[in-house]
C-alpha cells in the first residue's frame, strides 16, 4: 500500500489490517485422543445413556448397537465414559489433512496384503499339482475325465507349438486362435486340443447355433418369433419342434 487508510492511524503503510497477524496462544495443532476412556461405572447413573449407560452422551447419539433392554433397565454391561476434548485449531491445524493420523495403523494394511500374497502362493501351488495330469481321455459329451480348465497354464504346450510344420493349421496371433486341428492324424484319445472349431461344433455351442437357425427360418415362414426379443419363447418352440 502506498498510503494507509485514515482510520488505521498507522505511522507507515502496512497490510496488518487485512489479516489476523497476531497468533493466539490458545490455538493448538493437537488432535483428539481416539477411543480413550476416563471412567468405568458399575451401575447406571441418572442422566446417563439409556442404551449403554455412558454419561458422556444420550441415547439418541449413542454409537453402540441398540440393546433389547438398555442399561437403564438391566443395570448390566455399563459402557465406560468417553474422553471429551475441546480445543481450537490454528490456521495450519484446520488445513492439515494428516492431523491426527496414526502411522502405526498402516501395519494392518501390510498384514492384509501379506495374507493375500500367502493365499496366492497356496493357489499357485495347487495349480502346479493340477499340471501333473498328463493324459486326458475324451468323452462322448466333448468334455474330459481329467481336470476341467478354461485357461492354459504355463506348463501346457502352446497351441502354435503342437505342430511346427509351415503348412499346418494357421495360428492367428492377434486373436490367439487356431481354428483347424494342428494334429489331424493323431489319436483322438491322446489329443486334448483339436482346434477352436471343435468348440463351435460340439456341446451347447452347436445347440445354440441350431436354435438361432430355427428362429430365423420360423420368422421367414410367418411365425411371430424373435431370438433376442423373446428368447424363452424361441427356445420353447424349438423344443416342441424337436419333439415333433
Amino acid at each position: 500500500m502506498s498510503s494507509a487508510p485514515w482510520y488505521l492511524n498507522a505511522e507507515r503503510p502496512s497490510l496488518k489490517h487485512q489479516r489476523k497477524w497476531k497468533s493466539d496462544p490458545n490455538y493448538t495443532k493437537s488432535w483428539y485422543d481416539r477411543g480413550a476412556k476416563i471412567f468405568q461405572a458399575e451401575k447406571y447413573r441418572k442422566g446417563a445413556c439409556e442404551n449403554c449407560g455412558a454419561m458422556t452422551h444420550d441415547a439418541k447419539s449413542c454409537m453402540e448397537r441398540p440393546r433389547k433392554k438398555g442399561a437403564k433397565w438391566t443395570n448390566m454391561h455399563i459402557a465406560p465414559d468417553e474422553k471429551i476434548e475441546t480445543f481450537e485449531l490454528d490456521y495450519d491445524g484446520k488445513r492439515d489433512r494428516w492431523n491426527g493420523y496414526d502411522a502405526s495403523t498402516y501395519a494392518r494394511v501390510i498384514e492384509r496384503y501379506e495374507a493375500r500374497v500367502d493365499e496366492a502362493k497356496v493357489d499357485e501351488s495347487k495349480q502346479m499339482d493340477f499340471a501333473k495330469v498328463e493324459k486326458r481321455v475324451r468323452t462322448t459329451g466333448g468334455g474330459s475325465t481329467g481336470t476341467v480348465r478354461n485357461l492354459r497354464i504355463r506348463e501346457d504346450t502352446a497351441k502354435y507349438l503342437l505342430n511346427l510344420d509351415v503348412n499346418s493349421a494357421y495360428y492367428d496371433p492377434k486373436t490367439r486362435s487356431m481354428r483347424e486341428d494342428p494334429l489331424p492324424d493323431a489319436d483322438p484319445n491322446e489329443k486334448f486340443y483339436e482346434g477352436d472349431n471343435q468348440y463351435r461344433m460340439s456341446g451347447q455351442a452347436l445347440e445354440f447355433k441350431q436354435l438361432n437357425i430355427h428362429a430365423w427360418e420360423a420368422f421367414d415362414k410367418g411365425q411371430d418369433i424373435h431370438m433376442q426379443a423373446a428368447p424363452s419363447q424361441a427356445e420353447l418352440l424349438f423344443r416342441n419342434y424337436k419333439v415333433i
